[in-house]
């Protein structure tokens, strides 16, 4: 009888430290992909990201010139770098607010994640959209700028998770 005792409280005591240990390394990413996020819009104007609630890992790009940048992050760290020639998003028309009703489709409130900030003038264009990012990287959309970001993601493998 106490040897059951013993084996159920050290399998609680390991499944307790595992989740604890996960959450921290959850908190971490998403703290470096924040501040991922803040250097590369002040550095080029923009920045997209890719994000799931219970991740360690997260994707952050931004256009630049006619280039596209793309950080792979787990577990607060840059893990990889990408560097391609591309469209630079300032030629595609921004998102209506009109267009974002297209994404309904694909809302969830607890799960995957799409943003972006874009500097217009001295205003900052922001959202940060629940979305199932499935859902998201398999539809048209009406709106030009969202094409190009499917376009994007699916193009440079950004949500590939192997």
């Amino acid at each position: 009888m106490k040897a059951t005792i013993r084996i159920i409280l050290a399998v609680i005591v390991v499944f307790c430290t595992t989740c604890s240990t996960m959450k921290q390394s959850i908190q971490k990413n998403n703290k470096f992909t924040d501040k991922t996020i803040s250097s590369l819009l002040e550095k080029n104007g923009n920045v997209f990201y890719l994000t799931s609630t219970y991740a360690t890992f997260s994707t952050v790009w931004t256009y630049h010139k006619d280039k596209i940048v793309i950080y792979k992050l787990a577990n607060g760290k840059i893990i990889l770098q990408q560097e391609y020639s591309t469209t630079s998003i300032d030629n595609v028309n921004q998102i209506s607010k009109k267009e974002l009703f297209e994404l309904d489709q694909c809302m969830e409130l607890d799960g995957d994640g799409f943003g972006y900030r874009i500097k217009i003038g001295s205003e900052i264009e922001k959202q940060d959209l629940p979305i199932g990012i499935e859902c998201f990287t398999k539809l048209k959309y009406k709106s030009e700028f969202l094409n190009k970001v499917v376009e994007d993601i699916n193009t440079y493998k950004m949500w590939d998770t192997r």
